[in-house]
């Protein structure tokens, strides 16, 4: 009898054990439970573990960890009863219980988890097999877990008050500041721009991928010296054969020792590149403007779910949110918008609809798409051309000028005057 308490204690601590390396294993390939650190971009560039999507993860998830938990309450109880609870010594047997608890949590929960994550997705996939049938196995246990969840949420979480009158509050000084004849243009903008800062995420602000200007690592030094002169950049993102691969930041002033002394410096440029900074595009740029002033950085890589590069951030583009567009002597001066007539309308191509919609007066703001380069693509399903022209919202448009399967300026006509069509 003793033989078999202990050999179901053993084999349950087993269990455990294996249990918590697939869970740690099924965790480590989910890019959306990392944090928005430096390790977000090697999680995010490692392939899903178990290729499912995250409703179905959180469930194996919970199977597990219901596996987990029975499986330490039954090796406790073996050992309890192996030790023979019911007479002899207490306090030896109570420092064994101890001991033994303290070796089945530390063996099979907190080394196989660590396990688990280290191995990643060659422990997931290895452990497919014991992962689905832990969930098939226990469904309706995860199933009920998850009602419970949601009656929870739905009893106990109390409405915020607070939130509800700050929000209020808000909305109302939005309005007096709009209509207060007495507050300049670049005033109203700088309040406004403050209450919308806290909700504008990276991806608003952010240089998109093709407008980036990046150096590939092996090119040779005399030009690389000439495309820091003509990019006019301080900073400049350095790739291993795609953009997608960035490896660091190129500072110009680093350069210029070695620009003085027109001689490559000893080892070669690319041992100039520093450390680079990878973020998601959903994250704040109040967060993001916080973590620039504590890293002392200035520049960010931007990152999608998949690894690849999606844009970079500067802290100008986040400061440009509060105080308006900041120009230096190297900066494009067209203009984003000229108007005519209150009728037409030149823009460029990469106008925000809000600034759209703002300019001309008419909600133009979609859900998919945040540039008027980009409504156009989707209106039309296709890379527009050169002169092309469409009818949206009322305007009539005319693609003006394309570059490389870019919408560089766009022309609108209003067909019916403002009082006449419906207004934003």
């Amino acid at each position: 009898m003793s033989l078999l308490v202990w050999g179901v204690a053993v084999a349950s601590s087993g269990l455990a054990a294996v249990a918590a390396v697939a869970d740690g294993a099924l965790l480590s390939g989910v890019p959306s439970l990392a944090t928005p650190d430096g390790d977000f971009a090697a999680r995010a560039r490692a392939a899903p573990a178990v290729g499912r999507a995250l409703p179905a993860r959180e469930r194996a998830h919970r199977a597990l960890a219901f596996l987990r938990v029975t499986a330490h309450g039954l090796t406790g109880g073996a050992v309890a009863v192996g030790l023979s609870f019911d007479s002899g010594v207490w306090p030896l047997r109570v420092l064994a219980l101890l001991a033994a608890a303290s070796a089945s949590v530390l063996i099979a929960e907190a080394a196989a988890r660590t396990l688990g994550d280290l191995l990643g997705e060659t422990a997931a996939q290895r452990l497919a097999p014991f992962t689905r049938s832990v969930e098939r196995v226990l469904s309706p246990v995860v199933y009920l877990g998850g009602w419970l969840d949601n009656v929870f949420d739905s009893v106990i979480t109390p409405r915020d008050e607070a939130t509800d009158a700050r929000e209020t509050a808000a909305e109302q000084f939005r309005q007096v500041v709009e209509a207060e004849p007495t507050v300049s243009l670049v005033t109203r903008d700088l309040l406004l721009g403050v209450f919308d800062f806290g909700e504008t995420t990276v991806s608003d602000v952010m240089v998109p991928r093709v407008d980036m200007v990046a150096l590939d690592r092996d090119t040779p030094w005399n030009e690389v010296v000439d495309r820091v002169r003509s990019a006019h950049h301080s900073r400049i993102p350095v790739y291993v054969d795609t953009v997608d691969d960035i490896v660091g930041i190129l500072y110009a002033k680093d350069l210029l020792g070695a620009v003085i002394a027109d001689e490559e410096p000893d080892g070669g440029w690319p041992t100039l590149v520093r450390e680079a900074r990878y973020i998601p595009s959903t994250k704040r740029i109040a967060d993001q403007l916080r973590d620039f002033k504590a890293s002392r950085t200035h520049i960010a890589v931007v990152v999608d779910e998949y690894g690849g590069t999606e844009g970079m951030v500067t802290i100008e583009d986040i400061l440009e949110e509060l105080v308006g567009e900041i120009r230096d002597e190297h900066d494009d001066e067209e203009r984003q918008v000229i108007e005519e007539d209150g009728l037409r309308y030149w823009v460029s191509g990469r106008l925000t609809l809000d600034d759209l919609s703002d300019a001309l007066d008419h909600d133009f703001r979609r859900d998919e798409v945040s540039t008027i380069g980009g409504l156009i693509f989707e209106l039309l399903g296709r890379v527009p051309r050169a002169g092309e022209s469409l009818a949206i919202d009322g305007f009539h448009v005319i693609v003006e000028r394309v570059v490389r399967r870019k919408v560089e300026r766009v022309f609108l006509k209003r067909l019916a005057p403002p009082d006449a069509g419906d207004s934003a």
